[in-house]
Parts: C-alpha cells; structure tokens; sequence
C-alpha cells in the first residue's frame, strides 16, 4: 500500500464514532484476545503487544496476544473469522490479509465480508538491510552487485509466499532489472534471523524488526521505501527514490473483528485505540521506530485493503506467485 494512499484515506474517510452513551461496556471481565498470524519477534508481535498493553492500563481488562502462525496466515484468520463478534477477539494484521483471496482460491471466507474493520492503527515506512558482511553499501550497489547473475545465486527473504515483504521484492526486481531466488519464512522474526546469518541477502521489513541489528551493526540499512524524504530514524540512510528507484510502499497495521459486530461495540473498541495512539509514550515509541501513527476509522481500513487487494492481486496472477513460490 502506497504511504499517501494509507494516510490520505484515513484523512479523508475519518468520521465521527456514535455517541459514547450507545457505547457498551468493553471488556468488561472478559480475557479479550489480540490474535497475529506470525511468531513472536517480528513487527506484528511488536505492536500487538504494546496494544495489549496499553488497552489493559486504559481499561483494566485483561488482554493477551495470540501467536497463530502457519498456513501462510489462514490458521489465524480463520480461527477469528469463526470467533464470537462480542469484541473478545481482535485481529491485529498488517497488509497480508489484504492479498489472501488471490493467493488461496479455497480461502473458506470473504475478507470484505467475514471481518468487521474497526481502526488502522499504524503505518512503517520499508527498510532495506542486508547482513552486516554484505559488501553492499546502498539499494544501487546492491542491485549492480546482483545484476546480470542467476535467481538461484541470490537469495531474499519474507515472512511467507504472497506477504508483502514478498510482493515489494518482487516489484524491486521488475523495476531494477535483477532476479533473485525467494525464501519464505513462517514470520519476520525467523526471516530476519537467517539474514543476519547470511543464508539470505536482502531483507524489506519495517523499522521495528531490524532496528536494533543495524544499530549494533549486525546489519545495515541500505534503503529507506517512502514518499517523502529521510526518517529521522536513519538520518543518513537515502531513501530508494534517491537512489534512481521508484519504490514508496509501507507496511499498514489495523485492526479487525469477526463479521456482524455490534456498531456501538466497534466505536467503543475504536475510542480506546485511539487513546492507545494519544498516549504520549506509546506515540514516541511508535515514531522512534520510525513509524506514523494514523488511527483511520473502519472505513479508512476498509478501503486500505480494496486498495491493495486490487494492486497486488494483478501482481499475484501476472507472476504466477502461489503459497509453494
């Protein structure tokens, strides 16, 4: 998704919530369960459990992350399609919901349909990082360095065939001239680990998952994907633009329920989560990992995902992409 696209939506279809006197309790006693698609460790983990968190503090309720990995994200989303719409589990996903249909024909529900958007949440610009071993030191060394070689003496990472990660790397690829061999792996977390290690090459993930490493120099960023200019996360990191490539796409966070819910229960789950993003700690967290915050409404969200439902869906089929590529 497109960062001006993402932040332009939730400008523009931001409405106002029902009254808060129609609000119900929530979460009340209930355990309420923030369900991710991927393993600990990666970007997803990261701000579901400053969610969790935070909704616990705001509400003294009690919130816990759900780490439903495999199938490529259907065990997970499945298990909130078929869950109770009475706000006691929330999917917290980022892009890959989006691109689900085309790459799983037999997806057993309809991500229009079977989900109720309730906010987006955050926004993280791309990071390119290579292992700290790479001779590459920018997005153009290492697209010379891989040019006119074979896919297969290549390789780049993603959290899964059809993620995001995936889909940009392959849209790298076509505008730079370069082919490489992917590798998914079951969430960041792992991808980011075998990069360090050095059995892959090249990484686009969001701030949060990689940070650190290049800090201590255990891998370096070699290209920021963003509309506008430098993050001040990477002061001397040149954005893909600056290099001589047409890249701006980002990673989305938002959250969602299971289909039917109750509107007054979806403003009052949005009115907390937009107090989760007015908190200023939470705030500065989020942008000193280089994220935006955005807190779009349900109707920002929705059209987030037709959005890229409709961009990479093209891509998918063009390329033959599937679960097994």
């Amino acid at each position: 998704m497109k960062r001006r696209t993402l932040l332009a939506a939730s400008a523009t279809l931001a409405a106002p919530g029902i009254a808060r006197a129609q609000a119900p309790s929530w979460p009340g006693n209930r355990q309420v369960r923030i369900l991710i698609t991927y393993p600990p460790g990666g970007t997803s983990d990261f701000v579901a459990r400053v969610y969790a968190t935070q909704l616990a503090q705001q509400t003294g309720g009690s919130f816990v992350v759900d780490n439903r990995s495999g199938g490529g994200g259907v065990v997970g989303w499945t298990n909130v399609v078929r869950s109770a719409n009475d706000g006691t589990t929330l999917l917290l996903t980022d892009n890959s919901l989006a691109t689900a249909p085309p790459l799983y024909p037999s997806l057993g529900f309809d991500i229009r349909t079977d989900f109720t958007p309730i906010s987006l949440l955050v926004d993280y610009p791309t990071v390119f990082v290579v292992p700290a071993a790479s001779p590459a030191r920018s997005l153009r060394d290492y697209v010379e360095m891989v040019r006119g070689k074979p896919a297969d003496a290549n390789f780049y990472g993603s959290m899964g065939a059809g993620s995001s990660p995936h889909l940009y790397t392959e849209y790298l690829q076509d505008i730079a001239g370069i082919r490489m061999t992917h590798v998914p792996y079951r969430g960041m977390g792992p991808a980011f680990a075998d990069l360090l290690a050095g059995r892959v090459g090249l990484l686009i993930a969001a701030p949060a998952t990689v940070m650190g490493a290049v800090q201590d120099g255990r891998a370096r960023a070699i290209a920021i994907g963003t509309t506008g200019g430098r993050i001040p996360l990477l002061p001397d990191v040149p954005t893909a633009k600056e290099q001589g490539f047409d890249f701006a796409y980002s990673f989305w966070y938002g959250m969602l329920g299971p289909r039917g819910m109750d509107a007054g229960l979806v403003a009052r789950i949005k009115e907390e989560c937009d107090k989760v993003l007015a908190t200023p700690e939470v705030r500065d967290r989020f942008v000193q990992q280089g994220a935006t915050p955005v807190a779009g409404d349900a109707a920002a969200l929705r059209a987030v995902m037709d959005s890229d439902l409709d961009r990479w869906s093209e891509v998918i089929r063009a390329k033959g992409i599937t679960i097994q590529n």
